[in-house]
């Protein structure tokens, strides 16, 4: 968990602190979302995503040269993941172009402490541990074949 300097962003997170959509949300910390990304990540030439239906990302943007897609959740207490379809998209989008890397900005906005898993750490954490399966189809058949 890293912290961010709140100050600069106060009146804004005293406006966070008021109930909205999440969506509204998170447009509304895009300051504090490219505060982060460029003054404690190093990235540059960031822009925001496509607005396609599906976009499993929300900002496009350089570190140490390499090219990244970012997703930002954010929420005003606690560390939001994505769900289990914008993960599925995010993993094609990776799968689909070479040479793209992926991170996910979590940010907690009213303590100010952040979050960002990279590449391997956000497979990991979508894609989760391999396990075998076989046994758990077989004790299902087991239980279909004699009731």
């Amino acid at each position: 968990m890293k912290k961010f300097e709140m100050g600069a962003h106060e009146d804004l997170i005293r406006t966070l602190s008021q109930p909205m959509p999440t969506q509204e949300f998170e447009s509304a910390c895009e300051p504090i979302v490219l505060d982060i990304l460029v003054n404690y990540e190093g990235f540059v030439s960031i822009e925001k995503g496509p607005a396609y239906p599906g976009t499993p990302f929300d900002y496009f943007g350089w570190r140490g040269g390499l090219p990244y897609v970012v997703e930002f959740k954010g929420s005003r207490h606690r560390l939001n993941f994505p769900g289990k379809t914008q993960q599925q998209r995010l993993l094609t989008v990776l799968g689909s172009v070479c040479g793209i890397h992926a991170a996910l900005l979590q940010v907690r906005v009213c303590d100010g402490h952040y979050r960002m898993l990279y590449d391997d750490e956000l497979t990991q954490l979508f894609t989760g541990r391999e396990a075998p399966m076989q046994p758990i189809a077989d004790w299902l058949r087991s239980r279909i074949q004699s009731p």
